[in-house]
């Protein structure tokens, strides 16, 4: 009977152990891919945006766009790689959409951003003794 408990115990801790590592796994991108965009943060009024474009010895054409603002940057060059960091001025409900033209083909990786106001209170106690 003790060691039927000890199974169970053992089966449901190895459960419990590959669901919380298939929860951390982190999706990769293939290495072909042309354009890749990382969000790397904000600062005060700015989202940063970190783009790395390889698309080879094609003419290549980015553009971002937000949804509200329309087109907000758009540079066409003949270069294999290209790396930029890109402060983009932060607004509530917005969506940007990278997109790069390589060759006959089209990319795009979209975000939306949303920004909240945490309100944090605080209660002070202060004790008052009359003499």
């Amino acid at each position: 009977m003790k060691n039927l408990k000890n199974i169970a115990t053992a089966i449901i801790a190895v459960v419990l152990f590959s669901t919380s590592a298939a929860a951390q796994t982190v999706k990769t991108v293939a290495a072909n891919e042309p354009l890749t965009v990382k969000y790397i943060g904000n600062e005060e009024d700015y989202l940063y945006f970190q783009v790395e474009i390889n698309a080879g010895n094609n003419f290549s054409l980015l553009k971002i766009n937000d949804k509200a603002e329309g087109e907000l940057y758009s540079q066409s060059w003949k270069s294999s790689s290209k790396f930029q960091t890109f402060k983009i001025e932060k607004k509530d409900g917005q969506e940007l959409n990278f997109k790069l033209l390589s060759g006959n083909k089209v990319y795009n990786k979209s975000f939306s951003a949303t920004t909240s106001l945490i309100e944090k209170t605080i209660v002070n106690e202060n004790d008052v003794v009359v003499l």
